[in-house]
């Protein structure tokens, strides 16, 4: 019998497990609560950085076709890492060599979910938002849906994201808390006159500024090449992001809040820093900025495995500051798939399947959840002795390559 798996919600990792069954020849269909084209949230316009592990699993899920769309419309990669002080005098610096686009995608959200959405026009099911699922006789689950329909599978995957409400059902356990963090965001187009009133550096490089106390940026660009389908409206452009604690935002609601606002913020928090540095938040369009709380998962203990499974943020969302969270929902759909691949096969059940992802998958999963929080309080600590020591580490890190990757 011909497997059926439903997917909840059509973030990356959803749409690259379809993409994965399908090359595969399982049957699966996709239900997402918004519409075809991507919610103007502050993070559609930013870029993720998919690291090896997550290459490999889009590159195992994707037809040789949806692959090369996607390589074709990577921006252009980093010519470096360097982590910068508050002054701009160097820390440490990672060669090209090892951020070169052979192993590393770099690639904007928006950009990423429409390729992976090609190709899948026909089980792609939008303004369906999840309810709840009911177990049936015959051991298969069935999906309700707000508008009264409903659909049946053998198998159920929530991949819809942080709020998912599948995780809130089959895991209720399963928290999901404000670190105290706010991250602050905005955008400006690189032109002519930008080029020439930035350092070189600062407009190809991928730059972590890490100042004596309470403070994080980061610097990164959006460069387009010339044969891309799928072009950011802005064009080329520049992209900064400001972590801070909650304090100076008050009891406002950082996603609530206009952008003019938050610039003042942000250049206020940023007020003894070097003038290269502040000047992107200066001339961002306010229109282009935007903040939001930085969340996590709390991890929790494996949990009996059924034909109902979670990935990416559903089950582990983790603070964005070390760039991990797109990768490990890239691993979790090329994994699940592996597995529900060998269920169709029939050399197991789809629990047995299941219960072999989720043994890996929590594994690695809340690992990374573990070190990006670790990494976001010790981002915005006061403490100086915390802070020196990320520093030295990271000197140490970057003088010895293999520990970068």
């Amino acid at each position: 019998m011909r497997l059926h798996v439903i997917i909840i919600g059509c973030g990356i990792g959803g749409l690259c497990l379809a993409q994965g069954l399908r090359k595969a020849g399982l049957s699966v269909a996709l239900y997402e609560k918004g519409p075809r084209r991507a919610d103007p949230h502050w993070l559609q316009g930013y870029q993720i950085h998919i690291n090896p592990s997550g290459s490999r699993a889009l590159e195992g899920c994707l037809s040789p076709a949806v692959w090369d769309t996607l390589t074709a419309n990577a921006c252009v990669p980093h010519t470096g890492l360097q982590v910068l002080t508050e002054q701009m005098k160097e820390i440490a610096f990672v060669e090209s060599a090892i951020m070169d686009g052979t192993s590393h995608v770099l690639i904007g959200r928006a950009t990423l979910r429409e390729v992976l959405l090609e190709g899948l026009d026909d089980v792609v099911n939008f303004g369906k938002e999840f309810i709840h699922y009911e177990r049936t006789p015959n051991g298969r689950v069935t999906a309700v849906f707000a508008d009264g329909t409903t659909a049946s599978g053998d198998v159920l995957v929530g991949a819809d994201g942080t709020g998912s409400n599948v995780r809130q059902q089959y895991l209720p356990h399963a928290e999901i808390v404000d670190t105290g963090i706010v991250g602050a965001a905005g955008r400006l187009p690189i032109n002519r006159d930008r080029q020439g009133h930035l350092p070189e550096h600062l407009l190809t490089r991928l730059t972590s500024v890490l100042p004596p106390n309470g403070t994080y940026m980061i610097v990164t660009q959006s460069i387009y090449r010339s044969e891309a389908k799928y072009i950011d409206p802005m064009g080329d452009h520049l992209i900064w992001v400001l972590v801070s604690l909650r304090a100076p935002y008050g009891d406002a609601d950082p996603k609530a809040m206009d952008g003019e606002s938050i610039r003042r913020l942000a250049l206020r928090a940023t007020d003894n820093w070097h003038p290269m540095l502040r000047n992107p938040i200066a001339d961002s369009d306010p229109e282009r900025i935007s903040a939001v709380p930085v969340l996590t998962s709390i991890p929790i203990a494996p949990w009996e495995s059924t034909n109902i499974t979670l990935l990416g943020d559903a089950v582990h969302t983790m603070t964005p500051l070390q760039g991990l969270g797109g990768s490990s929902a890239l691993r979790d759909a090329g994994l699940l798939r592996h597995e529900l691949v060998e269920a169709h096969s029939g050399t197991c059940t789809p629990t047995v399947a299941i219960r072999r992802y989720e043994s890996a998958m929590i594994n690695y999963g809340f690992a990374a959840v573990r070190r990006s929080a670790r990494f976001g309080r010790i981002v915005v600590s006061d403490s100086r002795l915390l802070r020196t020591a990320l520093k030295a580490a990271l000197r140490i890190a970057t003088s010895i390559p293999s520990l970068t990757t």
